[in-house]
């Protein structure tokens, strides 16, 4: 294929030994993205949506949260189409701030997709109790959070994340059906759920409908955590086999389609179940099914069976786009180039595929403390949304540095929603601060982050910073892809 590259047109070499193989349609990278977003976390969490800010302050707050993040998904969208690159925050990074701030968006986004895996294994063992399916309490080591650890756990907890980890080597074929089936169990159940819920519930159970300005708050330290896997269709779209313009289309899609998702969940929960339960209940959601119900368990196992396939859909779609970020880094050689090496079969990762393999199953041994859970869910959002903002900026600079560049998806209007997106993150990245009044992350989180910043700067001193490999270089390793 040739290369030509201009302002207007960037048209990749490839090497079939060393380019990912298109294998993704349409309907395969949606499932990939609104798999990511959803889950699972919306059993779980669905009582303490509609409790911290009541349950209209929880609609308003992923109400809030999806405008917020449509922002930031346009500028997804059109870098997507005009960049279909493995690994895109670092590609359109690159592209608009330079190889040094690649990176950092690297670092943040790929720590993001990690801590997805990391929240996965951690809490298997305690959705399978909680649905019903409880693994044996064998060998107790340790405590930690307030939780004993035991091995039948760890090895289960392995044991699931060796077959992602599989599944995923031998490659997006494999994935993609997997993907695209499960997602449509975990929407037909949803959908399930809030019609029983509106239609054999109660309004008086919604109430309160609103708490307080901290508890809004609160909630919307949530969201970037539960939104954050629509860019998983970024990270994916040198493997789709799709009109660049539709890539830019689905990124909007993913967004909204998760934000509407999560409300109506907020208020199929609030008409199904009364304060008490969604402030109590482990399992909101199963509770109020049974009681909805008459004490029958078939609905609830149902949901209860979707629930655990949601949390598996979320588990794929890390490591599809976690695999990725890294092939990516090792593409440009901000890693050792190990990482971009693909299966002489499959044309996958896999050696960036076993990395992440190996550091999300020490998760394993963390137990399953809620309070463990929540900690990595808050970190890796505030890491997210400097991802996010870095590629905003970048989308903000191309407009201004390379006006001709083709954009399929052509964003209209494009200064002012990117002034938006920018002023929504910088609003996210308040409520993380000690500056935040109603609260944000504690001294624990902020130590945690202050731990994972330094590693990152870290390594980019020693990779990036003086590094002899030049930014013609990588750009040509990025986007010409000539395995040299």
């Amino acid at each position: 294929m040739k290369l030509e590259r201009n302002d207007t047109t960037v048209t990749i070499a490839s090497n079939p030994n060393t380019q990912l193989k298109k294998a993704l349609n349409k309907w395969d990278l949606l499932t990939i993205g609104v798999g990511a977003v959803i889950g699972w976390s919306w059993v779980i969490y669905a009582g303490v949506w509609s409790t911290t800010a009541g349950s209209l302050g929880g609609v308003l707050a992923f109400l809030i949260g999806g405008i917020l993040c449509s922002f930031v998904g346009l500028a997804y969208a059109e870098l997507a189409s005009s960049m279909p690159r493995a690994g895109g925050d670092i590609v359109y990074t690159f592209k608009g701030l330079g190889d040094r701030w690649a990176f950092i968006a690297g670092a943040c986004v790929g720590y993001s997709f990690l801590t997805l895996l990391v929240v996965e294994t951690i809490l298997l063992p305690v959705i399978l109790e909680a649905l019903g399916f409880p693994i044996p309490k064998i060998g107790a080591i340790y405590t930690i959070g307030g939780e004993t650890v035991y091995v039948s756990y760890i090895v289960v907890s392995i044991l699931m994340n060796l077959f992602f980890a599989i599944l995923n080597i031998k490659g997006v074929e494999f994935s993609k059906v997997f993907q695209t089936i499960t997602v449509a169990v975990i929407l037909v159940a949803a959908v399930f759920y809030v019609v029983v819920g509106v239609s054999l519930g109660e309004v008086s159970n919604a109430m309160p409908f609103f708490t307080s300005l901290s508890g809004l708050s609160l909630t919307l330290l949530l969201v970037p955590g539960f939104m954050s896997g629509f860019n998983v269709v970024a990270q994916a779209a040198e493997e789709a086999n799709v009109n660049p313009k539709l890539i830019g289309k689905l990124v909007v899609i993913t967004v909204w389609a998760s934000a509407i998702f999560y409300i109506l969940i907020i208020i199929g929960t609030a008409f199904a179940a009364d304060l008490g339960t969604r402030e109590t209940a482990s399992i909101v959601v199963l509770e109020s099914l049974t009681q909805l119900f008459n004490g029958s368990k078939a609905a609830m196992i149902f949901v209860a069976i979707a629930s655990l396939i949601g949390m598996l859909t979320t588990w794929n779609a890390a490591y599809i786009a976690g695999s990725r970020v890294l092939f990516a880094l090792g593409r440009a050689k901000y890693i050792p180039k190990g990482f971009s090496e693909l299966h002489a079969k499959n044309r996958t990762p896999m050696k960036a595929i076993l990395f992440l393999f190996a550091l999300s199953s020490l998760a394993a041994f963390l137990g399953t403390s809620q309070m463990i859970f929540i900690n990595i869910v808050n970190i890796s959002g505030f890491m997210m949304i400097c991802a996010w903002l870095l590629v905003v900026l970048s989308f903000m600079v191309l407009r201004q540095k390379a006006p001709n560049l083709n954009r399929p998806y052509y964003v209209a209007y494009g200064r002012f929603v990117g002034v938006l997106a920018i002023v929504s993150l910088i609003f996210f990245l308040f409520l993380y601060t000690p500056f935040n009044p109603l609260g944000g992350l504690t001294v624990p989180e902020l130590s945690v982050l202050g731990v994972i910043i330094v590693t990152i700067l870290v390594v980019y001193f020693k990779n990036v910073h003086h590094s002899k490999i030049s930014k013609e270089e990588r750009g040509k390793l990025l986007f010409e892809n000539t395995g040299e």
